[in-house]
């Protein structure tokens, strides 16, 4: 029982591991509350003849996106260059999910503003 204990010690991942997967999600999560959110909201707004809500869920959303993009660039500033050459795989595995997680947050930000554009050319109850 002991062995399997410091077993699950060893083996336990890192608060600066589990910290790089925040990034990662961040603009996938951020784009799904933007398609539920809008979805949800449309026969409200069209109902209330209140269109600035449809506005509101891509710029919170965006914020997230960003959030998450920030986090990730702040990790990549303090994670040295690395490679898998110099032998030290934790560090370049690092810098790799923080530079992944701010592309994608990137790219689902993109990806929030083109879903705006319908919300900007149509009125609610089109």
């Amino acid at each position: 029982m002991a062995d399997r204990t410091q077993e699950i010690e060893e083996n336990r991942p890192e608060r600066h591991d589990v910290l790089l997967w925040i990034p990662v999600i961040a603009g996938p999560i951020a784009w799904i509350l933007a398609e539920q959110l809008s979805y949800m909201l449309t026969p409200t707004a069209c109902w209330n003849q209140q269109h600035f809500m449809l506005h509101l869920v891509p710029l919170g959303t965006l914020l997230i996106a960003a959030a998450g993009a920030l986090f990730a660039r702040n990790r990549m500033r303090r994670e040295p260059e690395g490679s898998t050459e110099s032998g030290d795989t934790r560090m370049s595995r690092s810098r790799f999910m923080a530079l992944y997680g701010f592309w994608t947050c990137v790219g689902f930000a993109l990806v929030i503003v083109a879903t705006e554009v319908p919300n900007l050319v149509l009125r609610a109850c089109d």
